[in-house]
């Protein structure tokens, strides 16, 4: 059982106070690496031998980690994580049922997830401690400078980048899943069904395909935003053939100073990945031209 689906299985049986402690320590975690008893009971209002007591509780449920050395210590993990961002989403009435999973990645989990109204979205979350954390930070630029941050940290970075990229995108007319919400490490957004590129083992006249992915990536570079992370691995290719450009926690600004070089290695990702499967052949140059010139105000 993944930490998500152990999380919503936990979701109706934990108790408020539990929830309260775990709030606690997810405050006291901005100041400690571990989190002291005596701060776990100040940020959640509760006294000592109360917090203690729900300490036990959380603990026999798998939701933090504890340590003794030095001193007591409590901090969350992505268990806990997950419960708190569920909590929060189906308390502001986004979701109300994690539903199947739909991807399970190096760095980030996607499940999808009901709705009140019955309907379906995805919500995705952000796990980079399956990367070494020297390899995370040599790929994510906003966490640069930052000399002690936790996992769980980096991935709520990560997931309100690539909210803030969803959002700017879809509203540019980028076809990008339409963002609905963000919350800690995860997500929500519409649930698009069909396949990555990468999958996909026929297309009808594939030139249309490339064309349309290099007209979105001209779109996104004109709302000044360049995806960063682009392959035949971030194309999905929904059940009624319409491309769509995901996983934008990497996405740079136009005005970068290695934009040109990213938005380059972006768009010979694709062309290599077009010649290679489908035979179709694009200069790099006036692929590149094609989609910068969408930029030009």
């Amino acid at each position: 059982m993944s930490s998500a689906e152990k999380a919503a299985s936990l979701l109706t049986k934990v108790d408020q106070r539990e929830l309260r402690v775990l709030q606690g320590i997810e405050l006291g975690m901005a100041q400690y690496e571990f989190v002291p008893l005596e701060s776990v009971a100040k940020f959640s209002g509760l006294a000592g031998d109360e917090a203690t007591f729900w300490l036990g509780e959380l603990d026999k449920k798998d939701l933090l980690w504890r340590q003794t050395s030095g001193y007591v210590g409590y901090i969350l993990n992505y268990n806990s994580y997950d419960l708190l961002a569920l909590n929060a989403l189906v308390k502001n009435e986004v979701i109300d049922g994690l539903g199947e999973p739909i991807g399970m990645g190096k760095e980030a989990d996607v499940f999808a997830a009901h709705t009140p109204t019955g309907g379906e979205v995805a919500i995705k979350f952000h796990r980079l401690g399956r990367v070494s954390f020297r390899d995370t930070r040599r790929k994510r630029e906003y966490l640069h400078g930052k000399r002690h941050i936790s996992w769980l940290y980096q991935s709520r970075l990560a997931a309100e980048k690539e909210y803030t990229a969803l959002t700017q995108a879809f509203n540019a007319g980028v076809s990008v899943p339409k963002p609905f919400q963000q919350n800690r490490h995860t997500v929500v957004m519409e649930r698009i069904k069909g396949h990555q590129l990468s999958e996909v083992l026929i297309l009808d006249a594939p030139e249309a395909y490339l064309d349309d992915v290099l007209v979105n990536l001209g779109k996104a570079y004109a709302a000044g935003i360049i995806h960063s992370d682009m392959s035949e691995f971030n194309v999905l290719v929904s059940d009624e053939g319409r491309v769509f450009l995901i996983d934008w926690p990497q996405y740079i600004s136009r005005t970068h100073p290695n934009a040109d070089e990213t938005l380059e290695r972006d768009i010979k990702n694709i062309l290599s990945f077009f010649s290679r499967k489908f035979k179709i052949k694009k200069d790099a140059e006036d692929a590149m031209r094609q989609v910068k010139s969408s930029g030009k105000s």
